[in-house]
């Protein structure tokens, strides 16, 4: 199974629009969002464009959390809030889900996943703590560089970190 997996949107919303297309083309199923929307409007983005599911933590950039989940839960039945981290299984492959790096990694260290996603410090990385996959997708925003996101493949529990060409409205 491929999972699309992202963070920190910032409100970047051609930068988000081409992921989905990115993740449209290479048959993404569904989407682990790592944090930081900003406002509402980037979840509806998502809501509507993407058919899959959509697995969202907050971020400390996610300041209307009450519009967030509302909207989830009044629109779009394929955004799923998790609250601060999630503890998710596919195809017998289990992965934590925080925005932290801090927290990301003590869980990688645990042993008990097979992968853990984080954001936050919008560099894109893919390393191995004790045999677990630490991913951080970079940033959809492009503040500290390229805009970014990852590709996760549960069946070889490998990740592919993805430029998002088409970032015309990020901020520097």
């Amino acid at each position: 199974m491929l999972i699309g997996v992202c963070s920190d949107i910032h409100d970047n919303l051609a930068g988000l629009k081409t992921m989905l297309s990115l993740y449209k083309e290479r048959n993404v199923e569904t989407i682990i969002f790592c944090g930081d929307f900003c406002s509402p409007i980037p979840a509806r983005l998502m809501g509507s464009l993407f058919d899959g599911k959509i697995h969202c933590v907050f971020g400390n950039g996610d300041g209307d959390k009450f519009a967030l989940l509302n909207l989830a839960n009044s629109q779009f039945e394929n955004l799923i809030f998790h609250g601060e981290y999630a503890v998710l299984d596919f195809d017998g492959v289990t992965i934590a889900v925080t925005h932290y790096p801090f927290y990301a990694e003590a869980l990688a260290k645990t042993g008990d996943y097979n992968a853990v996603f984080y954001g936050h410090n919008h560099v894109a990385s893919v390393e191995e703590i004790n045999g677990c996959l630490w991913l951080n997708p970079g940033e959809v925003l492009g503040f500290k560089g390229d805009c970014t996101c990852a590709i996760y493949n549960t069946e070889s529990n490998t990740a592919e970190i993805i430029s998002i060409q088409s970032c015309s409205d990020k901020k520097r």
